[in-house]
C-alpha cells in the first residue's frame, strides 16, 4: 500500500509526523515525491496552511494522483479545525473532494480519509501531561497554569479567558510554548523536535487509552496502529 499525505501544516506537525509513524509501527518508505513511490511508500506533503490546502492544492494534489494512476491506494489529508467543529471541518473537506471528482468526472483509483486535530497539532501536545508543574510556576506560565489545568482535564476543551483576544489555536500555542519554558524546554513551529520523542509520544498514548480526553487523536492515531498491524494487510 502507498500513501499520499496531505498536511494543513506546513513546520512544526509535518517534523514530527515521519518520527510519529516509527513509533506506531508504521513502516512505510518516506519519498520525496509521487515520482518516486514503489512498493509500501509515502509522500508527506505540505498544503501551505488551511486556505491554500482546500482552495488549491487539494485539487492539485487529486490530479496529481490521476497523473499517476496506480501509484498510490489512500489520499489522507490531515488538518486543524481551529475554531470549527472537527465534523464539519472533516465535512467540508469530504464534500471539496467528492464535488471535484463529480464535477470534472474523474476516475480515480485511491481512497481518501480526512483526519482532523481538534484544534491544532499543539492540543495533541498539551496531552504530555507530564509537563504541567506540580507546583505553582512564579513566571510567565502561571497565568495558563492558573486558567486551566491541561493534566487533570482535556485540552481539547481549552478555551482562551475572555479578556486574551485570539483564537484557540493560537492559546494552544502560547499555553504549550510557556509551559515548555518553564521546563526549560525549547518549542516553536519551526523547532519542535524536542517533543518529538517516544517518551513523549507514549505519554499521548496512554492519555487516550485511558481517559476520554483527546479524542481526535484517538481518531487518528487508531487508524495507524491498525494500519501497522499484520492483519490489516
Amino acid at each position: 500500500m502507498n500513501y499520499y499525505f496531505l498536511l494543513e501544516d506546513e513546520k512544526s506537525f509535518i517534523k514530527v509526523l515521519p518520527k510519529w509513524f516509527a513509533y506506531m509501527g508504521f513502516s512505510n518508505v518516506r519519498v520525496p515525491d509521487i515520482s518516486f513511490v514503489t512498493n509500501d511508500c509515502y509522500v508527506l506533503q505540505s498544503g501551505q496552511g488551511v486556505t491554500q490546502l482546500i482552495t488549491c492544492v487539494l485539487f492539485q494534489t487529486i490530479d496529481t494522483l490521476i497523473q499517476h494512476s496506480g501509484k498510490i491506494d489512500e489520499l489522507i489529508v490531515i488538518l486543524d479545525s481551529e475554531e470549527y467543529d472537527t465534523q464539519y471541518r472533516k465535512n467540508q473537506v469530504i464534500t471539496l473532494i467528492d464535488n471535484y471528482i463529480s464535477n470534472k468526472d474523474l476516475n480515480i483509483d485511491f481512497s481518501y480519509k480526512v483526519f482532523v486535530c481538534n484544534h491544532c497539532f499543539e492540543t495533541w501536545l498539551l496531552g504530555i501531561g507530564t509537563l504541567y508543574p506540580y507546583i505553582r510556576p512564579n513566571d510567565d506560565f502561571q497565568q495558563f497554569y492558573d486558567m486551566y489545568n491541561i493534566q487533570l482535564n482535556d485540552p481539547e476543551e481549552l478555551r482562551p479567558p475572555e479578556d486574551v483576544h485570539e483564537t484557540i489555536a493560537n492559546y494552544h500555542f502560547h499555553y504549550l510554548h510557556e509551559m515548555c519554558r518553564h521546563n526549560k524546554i525549547r518549542y516553536n513551529k519551526k523547532k519542535p523536535m524536542n517533543l518529538a520523542t517516544k517518551e513523549y509520544f507514549q505519554e499521548i498514548v496512554d492519555r487516550v487509552n485511558s481517559t476520554n480526553d483527546l479524542n481526535s487523536f484517538l481518531d487518528f492515531y487508531s487508524y495507524f496502529v491498525n494500519l501497522a498491524s499484520p492483519n490489516s494487510h
